[in-house]
């Protein structure tokens, strides 16, 4: 049962709510797509449930809260994800992530924070992020208490990179009514102390039932690499709403046993 560990994985929106959530300005595009200003932005705090399914068994695992906070230069997110008391008794889970995003067309990063409390081990990634007009440089630092270490790292890629909460919100910042099916659209996350490669599918509009209502969504697949091109992840299919505020109301993807969701509840 310590697949229950991959709630931070779906939680986060590998992820959640892509925010998942859940792609990004003028980055790497494999067609002519460019982000918007993020439509019908304003203060938020989402609520999700996190469902562990094992053949016809639904289970209700976890919890978490997506808090949007609009500065006046930037965008402040918070993602925290929590297991029920049950699962806590398998494997206990208590995630936080923070982003902190440039007010501008990109919505370029500023500053990225994973902290993983899980199964009473503790870890720390953060990620500052500088531009010198043609690439993105990501400082980062993970925090091992366990091993009493803290690693260094400097990355720099050409265009922008994103991380796995910010990229949430470009995904609701996409014109999805210019795009076509199966449009693909590329970029590049800071995943720990690597590069990982971002390809975000549009699968068109559908209509998701979902807590006894119907909501009209827009669908997307997220695909994962690595540099040399080998999968790193199950796919993650994501479901946002077609209004204003473009909600991630659902998450989906597979385990290594079973599946997982991210289910919307409400602000």
């Amino acid at each position: 049962m310590r697949h229950l560990s991959l709630i931070s994985t779906a939680t986060t929106l590998r992820n959640l709510v892509l925010a998942v959530a859940l792609l990004i300005g003028s980055l790497l595009p494999a067609a002519t797509l460019r982000a918007q200003n993020l439509p019908g932005v304003q203060n938020e705090r989402l609520s999700y449930d996190i469902i562990y399914q094992l053949g016809f068994l639904w289970k209700r695992a976890a919890t978490a809260t997506l808090q949007l906070t609009v500065r006046p230069n930037s965008y402040h997110s918070v993602l925290t994800a929590r297991t029920l008391p049950f699962a806590d008794n398998i494997f206990r889970v208590r995630d936080t992530l923070v982003a902190d995003m440039h007010r501008n067309r990109a919505l370029t990063p500023i500053y990225y924070a994973k902290l993983a409390d899980e199964d009473h081990t503790y870890r720390k990634d953060e990620v500052h992020y500088l531009y010198n007009g043609t690439a993105t440089t990501g400082q980062i630092r993970l925090y091992r208490p366990k091993r009493n270490v803290v690693e260094d790292y400097t990355l720099t890629e050409p265009g922008f990179v994103y991380d796995m909460l910010s990229v949430f919100y470009v995904i609701r910042a996409f014109d999805f009514r210019a795009m076509h099916m199966n449009q693909l659209y590329k970029t590049k996350i800071f995943s720990g102390k690597s590069l990982e490669y971002l390809h975000i599918e549009y699968l068109g509009q559908e209509i998701l039932k979902q807590n006894k209502k119907e909501y009209n969504t827009f669908k997307v697949r997220l695909h994962f690499y690595n540099s040399a091109g080998k999968k790193t992840s199950d796919n993650i299919s994501a479901w946002i709403g077609t209004d204003s505020r473009r909600i991630p109301l659902k998450v989906e993807g597979k385990l290594a046993l079973g599946s997982m969701k991210a289910v919307y509840t409400g602000d």
